[in-house]
């Protein structure tokens, strides 16, 4: 996920490692930020491998008075952003969370490509809500087995916890079909 948002935000525009910290960490929101020897790690990784690369200070659209080093993506980061963002299959458990993060750079890709990746976001929502519509059912269709614990906190709190899985999930769907419509409606007005 960290190596997505990476070349995520190079390919806007370069920028300098302290911005890339910054503005990645305010992506991921007040729980979670990527640590500056994590993210030192990165960078240097990426810098190896080739998919990043020194830029001129001034090529950076944020003036800083920090002195930080500035990178670029090159070709070779180009293509692997293209493949982090096309994979569906990498870390499902955490897809809501990724998704999120490409939803903001769907712009970088074709029409076709976004269309299959919020159709593949929505069928992910609808999966999990199946997934915990079962688990539910399961419950309601064996009420010999419940019934010992269905007056108890530990019961009724799992099944108020699947209702609100749903409805974040139901959220994440109708969320999901706007952005669908928005881009086909993007697409049509181009």
């Amino acid at each position: 996920m960290y190596e997505l948002l990476v070349l995520s935000l190079l390919m806007k525009f370069p920028l300098h490692a302290y911005l890339i910290s910054k503005i990645a960490n305010d992506t991921l929101g007040p729980w979670e930020k990527i640590s500056r020897g994590t993210l030192s790690t990165l960078l240097n990784k990426l810098y190896k491998d080739g998919l990043i690369q020194d830029a001129a200070a001034e090529a950076i659209p944020f003036p800083t008075e920090r002195s930080s080093r500035t990178y670029e993506i090159t070709e070779r980061g180009k293509t692997r952003f293209f493949e982090l963002m096309m994979d569906t299959e990498k870390n499902a458990g955490n897809y809501p969370k990724i998704f999120h993060i490409k939803a903001i750079y769907l712009d970088f890709l074709s029409f076709e490509d976004q269309l299959y990746l919020v159709s593949h976001y929505m069928k992910y929502c609808e999966k999990a809500i199946d997934h915990i519509r079962q688990q539910q059912s399961e419950f309601d269709e064996n009420p010999d087995q419940i019934e010992p614990m269905q007056d108890t906190h530990f019961y009724r709190t799992i099944r108020e916890l699947m209702d609100l899985q749903i409805d974040q999930l139901e959220l994440e769907r109708q969320w999901v079909f706007r952005l669908k419509e928005k881009i086909s409606a993007d697409f049509k007005s181009n």
